[in-house]
Parts: structure tokens; C-alpha cells; sequence
């Protein structure tokens, strides 16, 4: 078969500013390294001011690259030079050597993002190499592939070892979990990869410096067995393949924070986006809130070129929820402007940010092992003394605020406790205690009646709202019992899911009373600074509009939208406006009902008045919004 021909093209000065300040010096040997897996690199050019790079002319010239040089006539124009000068000739190339399909641009800079996808749309792969710190994110979208200098360049690294070892594991994990399914010794290496990603949807071999996932399979072969089989990829786990205890309890902490929401990140890129979001927030209080917070620092990435994609903003921001750093705590995220503690110091804001990774395990029941959590949240095990402080911060913030203290004790057993302290549940108490169950409980079975309750519930609400007690039942008493992995983020889910289907089937066979009771219940768990919103969210809205409809069905008065599909702000406007007065009060009661319950749903709900009013111009949109303000207002 014929090498794939590929031409180079390096905005050396771009690159080369950025790598000397992170790491002293631009290594050309690693770029090209890179550059030539991706065949037969016939087409080498750098570009740049050489006056200003002297020391770097003989190593280009050793590498065989043509130097390329943009006189200096003012700092805006040499990169201005340097970007046309780099795109014509990449199309020029293009144009005029039609065999070479591979194109790599070395850069970061965002401005490269237009030539990659014309490129790409003659039929040409794309492969971006540049430093996280200097990286837009438009840039490595616009690429076929895109790998990171940082990991060329630190393959020995404590975070590069963390990154492999995390890989290794979950290709173990993934492997156990397909093997049984398909009924055999091996798996598609396609199938295999999809697993991997969706326990762990940071996975990348390319992160990991392999072109194809292939080539990752075939580097642990320790571990793996690789070949094809009718032309297909094939993965088999070799009898000598095992896991030590150490690797083993790695991976039950990983899936125990995966399970309540939380993913472990790249140590540096987690720490550097947690000090950049406690300089936004403390030179700027009362302003942002977290969800603002999130946009505004990921507008300053991209502004400043440097390499952070939103999902993993949020991921980190996901931690301060579990955190004590804030003068009031937040109703809502989404909604409440935020206000750091007074006299909080940037190092205790990591580090309280930090300890939500202990605060989750800690509310499964999960050991805790300093050496081994050093390993997995700092990819090091002599950080054992930073894993005890964040532990004495998570027993800290327990403490000190009375809902995590009782989610606490629900944890260590007494859930009863804990849901009885809540007066919409006392109805689902009272249901969990006259639940039996008929065979023996596991975190397995629980999840898989969860799953079943998930795929009935909009064909059977009354066999989908069993399948979640029973799931709820063997919940409660893996906590009673202390089950490692027992989780109270797990038994909310299913008793959140258990009064939306029950909430359903009364409301369906005409018992709204009973359907309403249900409804506060759910509302009563579903808050939005609680971990369980993360599954809930999507349902908060439709089942408020169902909430809301019973005033108008219980006078058997028929509505021109149907709830579930109609935004609940326009279903409280009908219901305000009714012709029936009787109607109107009823809502009004449910109004401060579900005030009293979870006052962040009526605010969420209000953030749709302005479309109404404005854009909609729907008649009686203003006087409702003034009404649930007033009922927001209300001591």
C-alpha cells in the first residue's frame, strides 16, 4: 500500500512563544515525530520572523523544514503575514500536488479554522498539532485530529501516567462488561471503544499520543489479545490479564463518581479552572451566576486562545456545588448571583472545591484510602497529606450545613431520618415502609427495575411507579445495611421517579388530590442545588405543567394547551385568566404550595414571562407574572 503523503505547515512563532514560556524551549523533534504518523511528510514549511528565533534556524534546517520569512513592520501585520502567507500556500498545495491528503498545521490560533474546513471539503484530512494554552477550541473542531504539544512533549509526566493508567483500567472495566453480553472470548474493537466512551466520555487515544484506537489496543499487550476476525477488529482479555486490589478499588471510586455526576479531570487543567473561576467571582460579587460564570470564563478562553471546552468548564464548576465557599448559599444555579465567602483565600477555594470528590464517596459508603485517592484525583500517591485536608474540608462542610448533616446520616443508614424531615414526603414514607420485597436486594437488581420503570413509564404508569419502589425499597436497605455504593443520589432518583409515575396514574384516573400530593413530593426533591437535578432536570417542566392543569380539571374545565407539551409559564397564564374564578383561586393555592415546597421551580418558571409578554404577547402574561412575583415575594 502507498504512504500517505503530508504536508507541514508550522505558525512557528504561535507555537513557539507559548511552549517556551510553559515549558523553556520549543522541541521540533516531537512535532514532526507527530507529523510523520500520518505518512510521508514530502511538504515542510515553517513561518515566522527568524530574527526573532535565531536559535531555533539550525534545528528547522536538521528537520528539513523550509523557513519561510515574514519581515517585521508592526506586531499586528507579522501575524496578519504569517496567517495569509500560511493559507495561501496551504491551498496552493492543495491545488497544485493533489496526492497529498494530509495536511498538518501546526498552530493554535483560531484564524486557521476557515482554511482547515476548505480543506477538508476537498476531500483532505486535516490534523492539528498546538499547545493547550494556545489553543482555540474552533480551531481543533475545524480538524479531522488534533493533538496536544503538552502531550508530546510530557509522555512521562505524573499527569501522563495518571491518563494511561486511567485508560487501562477502564479498558479492563469495558471488557468485563461486554464479555458477558455478547456471550463470547472477544469483542469488536468498535463496540469495545463505544463502552469506554460512554463509562468514561473523556476517553481519547489520541490524548493518550496513539493515531487509532487500534494502535492503543495493540500498546497493552499485557493486558489485550488483538486480531481480526472476517475482516474485523477483534479484542479478547488474556487469561493473564488481571487487576491488582489497588487498581480494582481505582475503579470502584471512579464509578462511584460517576455515578452522582462527577468526572475526574486532568489534575493541572482542573486546578487552573477552579483559580480562574475564584478570580472571576471574587473581582466581580453578586454578578455572575454559576451558570454566567461558566460562559464568561470560556468567552475568555476562546479570546484568549487557550484550549478549554465548555463541557469541561462545567465539569469543574460541578464541584464548587459540593462546596462551602459561598456567603449565601444559592437557591438556584442558574439563577442566583453568586457571592464568595468573605476573607476566602484562592487555595481554600480549591481545595473546598476539591473535596467534593470525598463528599461523594463519603455518602456511599466508599472506604476511604488516602494513597489511592492521591493516586486517582492528583495522578500521584505522595499527595496522600493533600487527600487528608480535603477530607478534613468535607467533614467540615457537613457540619456546618444542616441539609448535608442530614444527608449524612441518611447515608450511614437512618434514610427514614432523613425523608420524614421533609413534610411533602411523609406519603412516600409511609409507602417505602409498606413496600416488601420478594427477593434479596442489590445495587444490580435496583438499577435494572429502575431501567425497566424507565422504558414503561409513558405506556404503563402503574407498573413503571412498582418497578421504582422496589428500586427505592432495596435502596433503603442497602443504606440501613452500609452497602458500599449504597447511594442516597441513587435512592432520590428513584423516588423522584417514583412520584412523577405515580403523580401520573393518579392524574390520569381523575384522583388529582391524590396526583397533587404526588407532584409536591417530587418537586420537594427535585432542587436544583441537589445532585439528583442533574437526572431530574428534564422533567421538572412538563410535570409542572401537569401540576398546574389540575386547577382547571378539577372543575372539569378544559384548556386550550395540553400540559407535557405546553410550557408551564403559558399554562399559569390560562389558569389565571380563566373565566372561572374558582379555577384561578385553585392556582393560587398550588402556586404557594409549590412555593413553600421548591421555590426555585416558580422562579424557573418565571424566567418564560418575558417571551410571553414581549415576543408572544400573550394576553395576561404580565398580570401572572405579577402574581407569582408577589407569591415569590411573601415571607
Amino acid at each position: 500500500m502507498q504512504e500517505s503523503q503530508v504536508a507541514v505547515f508550522i505558525d512557528f512563532e504561535n507555537v513557539a512563544i507559548t511552549a517556551e514560556e510553559v515549558y523553556g524551549k520549543c522541541d521540533l523533534k516531537v512535532i514532526m515525530n507527530a507529523a510523520e504518523q500520518w505518512g510521508r511528510c514530502t511538504i515542510r514549511r515553517a513561518y515566522c520572523d527568524w530574527t526573532s528565533f535565531p536559535q531555533y534556524q539550525q534545528d528547522l534546517i536538521e528537520h528539513s523544514i523550509e523557513l519561510t520569512q515574514l519581515f517585521r513592520y508592526s506586531a499586528r501585520h507579522r501575524k496578519n503575514a504569517a496567517d495569509i502567507q500560511m493559507v495561501v500556500d496551504a491551498l496552493e498545495v492543495a491545488f497544485t500536488h493533489p496526492e497529498i491528503d494530509t495536511f498538518v498545521l501546526v498552530t493554535g490560533d483560531s484564524d486557521f479554522s476557515a482554511v482547515a474546513r476548505k480543506l477538508r471539503t476537498y476531500g483532505k484530512t486535516v490534523v492539528g498539532i498546538g499547545l493547550r494554552q494556545s489553543t482555540s477550541e474552533v480551531l481543533v473542531k475545524a480538524c479531522d485530529n488534533f493533538t496536544l504539544y503538552d502531550v508530546l512533549v510530557t509522555p512521562e509526566t505524573r499527569t501522563a501516567t495518571h491518563r494511561l493508567e486511567r485508560a487501562r483500567l477502564l479498558l479492563l472495566g469495558a471488557m468485563r462488561t461486554l464479555l458477558p453480553q455478547v456471550g463470547g472470548e472477544s469483542v469488536n474493537a468498535s463496540q469495545l471503544k463505544l463502552m469506554m466512551v460512554k463509562m468514561d466520555s473523556t476517553f481519547s487515544e489520541t490524548d493518550l499520543g496513539y493515531r487509532q484506537f487500534r494502535d492503543f489496543l495493540e500498546s497493552q499487550s499485557d493486558l489485550i489479545q488483538v486480531f481480526v476476525e472476517d475482516k474485523t477488529l477483534m479484542a479478547a482479555l488474556k487469561p493473564t490479564a488481571t487487576i491488582e486490589p489497588v487498581q480494582d478499588q481505582l475503579l470502584e471510586y471512579r464509578v462511584v463518581l460517576s455515578a452522582t455526576g462527577l468526572r475526574l479531570m486532568d489534575p493541572p487543567a482542573r486546578t487552573s479552572i477552579l483559580r480562574d473561576l475564584f478570580t472571576l467571582l471574587s473581582e466581580h460579587p453578586d454578578l455572575y451566576t454559576l451558570d454566567q460564570a461558566v460562559g464568561q470564563l470560556k468567552a475568555k478562553y476562546d479570546a484568549d486562545n487557550v484550549l478549554r471546552s465548555r463541557e469541561e468548564v462545567q465539569e469543574v464548576a460541578k464541584l464548587v456545588k459540593y462546596a462551602n465557599v459561598f456567603a449565601i448559599a444559592p437557591q438556584s444555579w442558574q439563577l442566583d448571583k453568586l457571592n464568595l465567602q468573605p476573607d476566602l483565600q484562592i487555595s481554600d477555594f480549591v481545595d473546598y472545591s476539591e473535596s467534593a470528590y470525598l463528599v461523594a464517596l463519603m455518602q456511599q459508603n466508599i472506604e476511604i484510602n488516602p494513597g489511592l485517592l492521591a493516586l486517582l484525583i492528583f495522578g500521584t500517591m505522595d499527595q496522600q497529606a493533600r487527600v487528608v485536608r480535603l477530607l478534613e474540608l468535607a467533614l467540615k462542610s457537613r457540619a456546618l450545613d444542616s441539609q448535608a448533616n442530614r444527608k449524612a446520616r441518611a447515608a450511614l443508614g437512618d434514610w427514614g431520618g432523613y425523608l420524614k424531615e421533609i413534610p411533602e414526603m411523609l406519603p412516600i414514607t409511609q409507602d417505602l415502609d409498606a413496600a416488601v420485597l420478594d427477593e434479596p436486594p442489590s445495587l444490580a437488581r435496583a438499577a435494572e427495575l429502575s431501567d425497566i420503570g424507565m422504558r414503561i413509564r409513558t405506556t404503563d404508569f402503574e407498573k413503571a411507579r412498582l418497578c421504582f419502589l422496589r428500586a427505592a425499597r432495596m435502596m433503603c436497605e442497602l443504606m440501613e445495611t452500609t452497602e458500599p455504593g449504597a447511594s442516597l443520589v441513587d435512592l432520590e432518583w428513584y423516588l423522584t421517579s417514583y412520584c412523577a409515575a405515580t403523580a401520573g396514574a393518579y392524574f390520569f384516573r381523575f384522583e388529582y388530590d391524590r396526583a397533587q400530593t404526588y407532584y409536591l413530593a417530587f418537586f420537594a426533591l427535585a432542587r436544583e442545588t441537589e445532585p439528583v437535578w442533574e437526572k431530574v432536570q428534564r422533567l421538572v417542566e412538563p410535570l409542572t405543567s401537569f401540576y398546574f392543569t389540575i386547577a382547571a380539571n378539577l372543575y372539569h374545565e378544559l384548556l386550550e394547551h395540553p400540559p407535557g407539551r405546553t410550557h408551564p409559564a403559558r399554562i399559569a397564564v390560562a389558569l389565571y385568566t380563566h373565566t372561572n374564578p374558582a379555577v384561578r383561586e385553585k392556582w393560587l393555592a398550588q402556586a404557594h404550595a409549590l412555593k413553600k415546597t421548591n421555590p426555585a421551580v416558580l422562579r424557573i418558571v418565571l424566567q418564560r414571562f418575558d417571551y410571553l409578554e414581549r415576543t408572544a404577547e400573550v394576553p395576561g402574561a404580565r398580570a401572572t407574572r405579577q402574581a407569582l412575583e408577589e407569591i415569590l415575594a411573601e415571607d
